[in-house]
C-alpha cells in the first residue's frame, strides 16, 4: 500500500517538472566544450575560439551548426555516434571593454548545452604595454639612471618600429616585437637635474602608442654623497701640548664614490692628508661627539639614538700649535661618476692663549737717592707644562745689574727668586723700575706685560754749605770785639 503512495507521487512531480527542463536536459545529443580563446583582444581583431562538439548519444546526428548570442554562425556537418570534432568559431562582433558571449551547437532535433566566454576589447593602440620592473627611488647626482623596463607586444601579430618616449624624447629603440612577445630592455639615462625627475613613459608603435607610464626618482646632490664628523678633539691645549683630533669620513652606500681624499690646508698637521680611494658604507660603527656632519647631510634616526656612524676614522695632530683659537682648514675631494666635488670645512680649535707665568715683587724696595739698592722678585710657573728660557729682564732707562737675570728651566709650579741692583742714580724723578718675564713654550717664545716695582726713597740731610761760612764769618766778627775789649783793659 504504502509503496504505490510513492510510486503516486514521483510520477505526479514528473508530469509537473518536465515543462520546466530544457530541451537539452531531455534529449541531450550533442556536448560543447571551449578549449581555447583570447582573453584580451583590440578592437579590429578576429576572435578566435576553438571549440570541442561530442556526439553523446547512440545515433547519426544531422545539420550541426554553431550559433553565438552575437549573431554568428557556423555550420559543422553531422557527427556519428560517439565522435567529436574540433573547429575554431570566428567572432567579429564585439563592443569595446568587457564581453560575454553564449556558444551552442544545434542540429536536427535540438540544441547542446550553452557555453559562456569572457574576453576584452582594448583599443588598438594599447596593443603594446610597458611595465617598471625595476628603478631606483634616488640617484646621486653625475651617477647614471639604469631602470629594467618590460615591453610586451600583446598583440596577436607582429608590431614594428616600436619606440620608448618620453615628452617626445626617444628613450630607447625597441624596433619588431612578434606576437605576444615581451621584452626586457635596460633604460639609461645619461642626464638628470638635481631634485625629483618625472618621466611619463610611453611605447610608441605603427598601430599607436600605450598608455603613459609614470617614473619618478630623485637625483641627489653629489656634494651630499660624503659626510664627514668630528669624532674626538683636544677641547683646549697649551702650545706645548700635541693637539690630536679625528674625523669619520662616511659614504653613502650606493654612491659609488671614488678618488675620494682628505687634505689638511693648515701648517703643521700631520699627517698633511689621507687618499682613501674608492669609498663604500663601512661595516665598523665609530663614535662621534658631533652629529652634525662638517660637510652637508644629516644623520639617520638610529645614528641619532646610537651617536656613531658608520665610517673610516682618520687621525690627524700638530705639534706645537699656534696660541689662540684656530680653525684647522681641510679639503675633501672625490669622485661621483661624472661629478667632481671639492668642499672645504673646518674644525674649530682653542689653544691657550694666556699662558700661567707671574712675576711677584717680594717686597718693597727702600733706596735712598745715589746709592743702589736691591730689588729681589719671585718668578712662579703656573703651567701644568716645563717652561724652557726662563729671565727677567729689566724695563725702563734706570741701570740695573744684572742686565737679565736667566733662570733657564722651570718645572710646573716652580717657585724661583731673582735679584737686581738697581743704581739709584740712573732712576728718574717719579720712574718705577719695571721687569718682564721672557720664556719660551715649544717652538713659540712669549713676553708678560712689564711689572712696575715700588720703591720707597729715604730723605736725606746732607752738609749744609753754613758749615763752610760760618766759622771763618765767626772769625772775622770777633776780631772787632776782642780789639774793642783789649783797649777798654788798657785804658783802664
Amino acid at each position: 500500500m504504502k509503496l504505490r503512495h510513492s510510486l503516486v507521487i514521483l510520477l505526479a512531480l514528473f508530469f509537473v517538472l518536465q515543462p520546466l527542463l530544457p530541451a537539452s536536459a531531455q534529449n541531450v545529443m550533442l556536448d560543447l566544450e571551449v578549449v581555447r580563446y583570447p582573453h584580451l583582444v583590440f578592437d579590429g581583431d578576429r576572435v578566435e575560439v576553438l571549440v570541442s562538439i561530442s556526439n553523446v548519444s547512440s545515433s547519426q546526428v544531422y545539420d550541426i551548426s554553431l550559433v553565438s548570442s552575437t549573431g554568428e554562425q557556423k555550420v559543422v556537418g553531422s557527427l556519428a555516434p560517439g565522435v567529436s570534432r574540433e573547429t575554431t568559431f570566428v567572432l567579429t562582433t564585439y563592443e569595446p571593454g568587457l564581453n560575454r558571449v553564449e556558444l551552442h551547437a544545434t542540429h536536427t532535433g535540438g540544441e547542446s548545452p550553452r557555453k559562456s566566454i569572457w574576453f576584452e576589447v582594448r583599443p588598438p593602440e594599447e596593443s603594446v604595454t610597458l611595465r617598471i620592473v625595476q628603478a631606483p627611488q634616488s640617484i646621486y647626482e653625475g651617477s647614471i639612471f639604469n631602470a629594467v623596463i618590460e615591453v610586451q607586444n600583446l598583440w596577436q601579430e607582429a608590431v614594428d618600429g616600436t619606440r620608448i618616449r618620453s615628452a617626445g624624447e626617444v628613450l630607447y629603440y625597441v624596433g619588431a616585437l612578434n606576437p605576444n612577445q615581451s621584452l626586457s630592455i635596460d633604460l639609461r639615462l645619461d642626464q638628470c637635474e638635481t631634485g625629483v625627475n618625472r618621466l611619463d613613459l610611453v611605447a610608441e608603435h605603427e598601430r599607436g602608442k600605450s598608455r603613459a607610464v609614470p617614473l619618478e626618482f630623485e637625483v641627489i646632490p653629489a656634494d651630499s654623497a660624503v659626510r664627514v664628523f668630528l669624532s674626538s678633539l683636544t677641547p683646549a691645549s697649551y702650545a706645548t701640548e700635541t693637539l690630536r683630533l679625528s674625523l669619520v669620513v662616511a659614504a653613502a652606500e650606493q654612491a659609488g664614490v671614488s678618488e675620494l681624499e682628505i687634505r689638511s690646508l693648515t701648517p703643521g698637521l700631520q699627517p698633511d692628508g689621507y687618499y682613501v680611494g674608492e669609498q663604500i658604507a663601512e661595516t665598523q660603527e665609530v663614535y662621534v661627539v658631533d652629529l652634525s656632519s662638517l660637510l652637508t647631510g644629516g644623520t639617520t634616526e638610529q645614528e641619532q639614538i646610537s651617536r656613531s656612524v658608520r665610517g673610516k676614522e682618520l687621525t690627524f695632530e700638530i705639534k706645537d700649535p699656534a696660541v689662540g683659537q684656530a680653525e684647522i682648514e681641510f679639503k675633501v675631494s672625490y669622485r661621483l661618476g661624472r661629478a667632481r666635488v671639492e668642499k672645504d670645512f673646518a674644525v674649530n680649535a682653542s689653544i691657550i692663549d694666556t699662558p700661567g707665568m707671574r712675576l711677584i715683587q717680594a717686597d718693597p724696595v727702600t733706596a735712598s737717592r745715589g746709592k743702589d739698592s736691591l730689588v729681589v722678585l719671585h718668578v712662579a710657573n703656573d703651567l701644568p707644562v716645563q717652561v724652557e728660557a726662563v729671565r727677567v729682564v729689566p724695563v725702563g732707562t734706570f741701570q740695573a745689574y744684572p742686565s737679565e737675570f736667566f733662570i733657564g728651566t722651570m718645572s710646573p709650579n716652580d717657585f724661583l727668586p731673582a735679584s737686581f741692583r738697581i743704581n739709584g742714580g740712573s732712576v728718574l724723578d717719579g720712574e718705577r723700575p719695571g721687569f718682564k718675564l721672557i720664556y719660551r713654550i715649544g717652538r713659540n717664545t712669549y713676553e708678560t706685560e712689564p711689572v712696575s716695582m715700588l720703591v720707597n726713597y729715604e730723605k736725606t740731610g746732607g752738609i749744609s754749605p753754613l758749615v763752610y761760612i760760618l766759622p771763618p764769618a765767626l772769625v772775622v766778627l770777633s776780631v772787632p770785639v776782642w780789639w774793642s775789649l783789649r783797649r777798654k783793659w788798657w785804658t783802664r
